[in-house]
């Protein structure tokens, strides 16, 4: 909502407030809406249905945070799926292992990666990468189709689970994760604020060790997002070594390996209410 010069994401009790310059684009795809604003201090951001999805100058926050995690950690991750990100920002870092040699991107909206591309063209900067193959796809029926045992790493970067995302939490969406996974691979995506989405973090993490062998939280922050604390889950059927094995081939602005072992650090009431005697 724009009100005198200001953005608000207010559809939570906990706003986003943002002073605009300049609305640059707004347009409805098949799927939902799109705007980008240029802001006074965060650069061009990005709006999916009203919500903040990126900002030129925070953007590394949130793809670093979940890419880099499990990527540095997987001991040769070749073959990578990634669920929405449409942004392109995911596709970017998860470029900067050597060892990746094909990466699918199952977008639902086309008209995201096109907008990415013209006003994000830092964060869209491998979307045409000859490695990446953009499947515009329902990543949820994508999934149930894929081969088994064929993905290193799945990482989903989604918006909220709403709507057409809805089922991007299910039990059953992650029991074909898991089955596209190898034996040693990967899965991780954001699931939302603690703050004030923890009924739906409590659900992803309840329904994701329906599928998966061990599951462990990251907590890292998006100052764009609703709390600026957000959270993440990471799950295999192997037990997760969180030793880096690779470091990124390119600079970093956020993440490194002091921050990389904090990122699995938790707050007291986390641990205690969601992980305490879990195996990770």
């Amino acid at each position: 909502m724009l009100t005198n010069g200001w953005f608000f994401e207010d559809d939570m009790p906990f706003a986003v407030a943002i002073k605009i310059k300049d609305s640059l684009y707004s347009g409805k795809s098949k799927y939902q809406k799109i705007e980008i604003l240029d802001s006074v201090t965060m650069g061009k951001v990005m709006l999916l249905d009203d919500k903040v999805m990126i900002s030129e100058r925070d953007e590394f926050y949130y793809h670093e945070s979940i890419v880099h995690p499990a990527l540095s950690i997987h001991p040769n991750p070749e073959k990578i799926m990634i669920i929405g990100g449409g942004d392109g920002g995911t596709v970017r870092e998860v470029l900067k292992y050597k060892t990746v040699e094909e990466i699918e991107l199952v977008e639902i909206d086309e008209e995201v990666i096109n907008v990415s591309k013209k006003y994000f063209p830092e964060t869209a900067s491998e979307l045409n990468n000859p490695k990446l193959k953009i499947k515009l796809n329902d990543a949820i029926q994508y999934i149930k189709n894929a081969k088994e045992s064929s993905y290193d790493v799945i990482l989903c970067d989604s918006t909220d689970p709403e709507g057409f995302a809805a089922g991007l939490i299910s039990k059953e969406f992650y029991k074909n994760v898991s089955k596209a996974l190898k034996e040693n691979g990967i899965y991780i995506c954001q699931s939302g604020s603690l703050l004030i989405q923890e009924k739906e973090f409590k659900t992803s993490l309840e329904n994701i060790r329906t599928a998966f062998k061990y599951v462990d939280g990251l907590v890292s922050i998006v100052p764009m997002y609703p709390g600026c604390v957000w959270s993440f889950l990471i799950a295999s059927n192997k037990l997760l070594d969180k030793k880096i094995k690779h470091m990124p081939n390119g600079k970093t602005k956020y993440w490194n390996e002091e921050i990389h072992e904090k990122l699995f650090a938790k707050p007291q009431w986390l641990k205690e209410k969601y992980f305490a005697l879990r195996k990770v």
